[in-house]
């Protein structure tokens, strides 16, 4: 999964703080003919005031009313099937790929297709934002993991960049463990087993369908793909070099022990570029996953990023201001606020986004190859995020010693099996 993407905090009181209660209405235009569009989103309203602020001074009659919900990404997509479920969605809000199956089959967002905006957004986005044929969120960029690494502390064991193969990673990390850097790698409890999404996409190359598919479609199980991958990555733990303790780890937990130098290695990705470079005395550069086998491709995880949605329920004047706020966010200007502000990497037709040098390889080795790999997307499912999010509860339960590899990939059957 994609590492600390965001992290969702507590919506500040502010005046563009709201209850999403009574969402997804016409209300909110009023006699002068000023418009409130309510937009829920899965990052913080600092994050992104300096798109709402942008759109607003070109659109003085739009106002628009933010909110978010309080955790990790699991929690925001948590809140948004609760809105589902009770039709209480929204009039904008930030859609997953996991969940957008179910916004689809409860008729819940409006069609994109034909829009004109979506001709400036790129064919992959598209084609991860379609269901039945039909373009249904804009999504304007992509994302990708990377290995961020703390280049002093590398040095310490006599390195100066990651090494390719897994089975050098680990020498590595025991060899940064021998040399007194308490943690040589961590993950966060959201994100347990991200090289595993990594060899999935390579064993996915070059096939017919992802492994993912494959499962899906009855054509292999959790149990003979993934059980094997969890036990490669449970060597983390027999080797000691990352503790059974990431079980209880958020992600800024683990963004903070690599900020302050205490964390050699961690999965992380582009937004995290501003946090690191703010960071004092904090010598680092990005590095690929490594790889099962040298002849292998190197793949990480990650997709288009999840689309802008527009309640199915607008129209009139709310319905031309959500279509204004989109044409707005996907425009050159949209485009570069969202990238400063958001981390992200914009991946339209219209825009060339400029990078940090620092994550010059992964963007070339991941998002312009297109060597991302995100297993959900391969599901074939409503509830994809629940599957999704059981990866990481028996991942723990390995980490823990609690469960073999081989019990996990059969309890990930017996899940799916639920939720066929």
């Amino acid at each position: 999964m994609k590492f600390a993407r965001t992290t969702l905090a507590a919506l500040a009181a502010g005046a563009m703080a709201l209850s999403l209660a009574g969402c997804g209405n016409n209300s909110g235009v009023d006699a002068n003919g000023n418009v409130t569009l309510e937009f829920f989103a899965n990052n913080t309203e600092d994050v992104y005031k300096p798109l709402l602020t942008g759109f607003q001074k070109k659109n003085p009659k739009i106002k628009i009313k933010f909110s978010t919900t309080t955790g990790a990404q699991a929690g925001y997509q948590q809140t948004l099937q609760t809105r589902i479920s009770g039709g209480r969605l929204p009039d904008v809000f930030i859609a997953p790929p996991e969940q957008l199956p179910a916004l689809v089959k409860a008729h819940a967002v409006k069609d994109l297709t034909s829009e004109s905006f979506m001709d400036r957004i790129g064919d992959t986005n598209k084609e991860q934002s379609s269901v039945d044929g039909k373009v249904w969120t804009m999504s304007i960029s992509s994302w990708s993991n990377a290995m961020a690494y703390n280049k002093d502390l590398l040095a310490k064991a006599g390195y100066d960049k990651l090494p390719e193969t897994w089975d050098e990673f680990l020498d590595m990390l025991v060899k940064l463990k021998q040399a007194g850097v308490k943690e040589p790698y961590l993950e966060p409890k959201g994100g347990l087993g991200a090289p595993v999404e990594g060899w999935l996409g390579a064993e996915s190359k070059g096939q017919s369908q992802t492994i993912d598919q494959q499962i899906s479609d009855k054509k292999t199980t959790f149990e003979k793909a993934y059980s094997p991958l969890y036990a490669k990555w449970e060597e983390l733990i027999k080797k000691g070099v990352m503790g059974s303790n990431v079980t209880g780890l958020g992600d800024d937990q683990v963004r903070t022990e690599f900020v302050n130098g205490r964390l050699a290695v961690m999965p992380s990705g582009y937004w995290d570029v501003n946090t690191f470079n703010g960071a004092k005395n904090l010598n680092y550069s990005f590095g690929l996953y490594p790889k099962l086998k040298a002849s292998d491709e190197s793949f990480a995880p990650g997709s288009a990023d999840s689309g802008y949605a527009i309640s199915a329920k607008l129209s009139g004047e709310k319905l031309k201001a959500a279509e204004k706020f989109l044409d707005y966010i996907s425009s050159p200007e949209g485009l570069k606020t969202a990238q400063d502000a958001l981390g992200s990497i914009p991946s339209t037709k219209n825009f060339t986004p400029q990078l940090d040098e620092k994550f010059k390889e992964p963007y070339e080795q991941y998002i312009k190859k297109g060597n991302i790999y995100l297993n959900s997307i391969g599901w074939d499912i409503t509830g994809r995020s629940t599957l999704r999010g059981a990866t990481y509860s028996e991942l723990a339960q390995v980490a823990l010693g609690k469960e073999s590899p081989v019990q996990a990939g059969k309890n990930l059957d017996a899940k799916l099996a639920t939720l066929r």
